[in-house]
């Protein structure tokens, strides 16, 4: 499976993820009824997130081992800030749920309990990586394994 220790792959991985997710819910979800629309725009939000939680790497956590199931991030701080992320959409899924018009409402609070099940995965795994002390390898010492970015 494809490891991503490097930030700046990280945020590109964030950045397409959310530009896949716009352009199908621009395009693509239009096309599909209501129900099935809906599922397959939330089944995609939960591929893409899951897929990066088994893709990233965090420094000193080893590369071909996988994780444990639990384990959403390789600090419990940034679990923490994710988790919080979640949490922010989930209360302003069920803010739009409350507030706007009828039809709406179940797709609102649909969201919010989804959302709401990502923050709880992550703030749990976070909460549990304080108790259990993290595996972790040397980092390779010597010069980097990468080419230098030419400018």
């Amino acid at each position: 499976m494809l490891r991503i220790r490097q930030t700046r792959w990280k945020i590109a991985y964030v950045v397409a993820c959310n530009i896949l997710l716009a352009l199908n819910g621009l395009f693509f979800l239009p096309l599909i009824p209501w129900p099935a629309g809906w599922v397959i725009g939330n089944a995609l939000l939960i591929l893409l997130v899951f897929g990066g939680t088994r893709s990233f790497r965090g420094a000193g956590e080893p590369l071909a081992a996988p994780r444990a199931r639990w384990r959403m991030t390789s600090r419990p701080r940034s679990g923490f800030i994710v988790g919080s992320l979640f949490v922010l959409s989930a209360a302003t899924n069920v803010y739009s749920a409350i507030s706007m018009p009828t039809e709406l409402t179940f797709n609102y609070a649909a969201d919010a309990v989804l959302d709401g099940a990502l923050a709880f995965l992550f703030l749990r795994s976070s909460v549990r990586m304080q108790r259990v002390q993290p595996e972790t390898v040397p980092e390779p010492e010597g010069p980097p394994l990468w080419k230098p970015i030419k400018r």
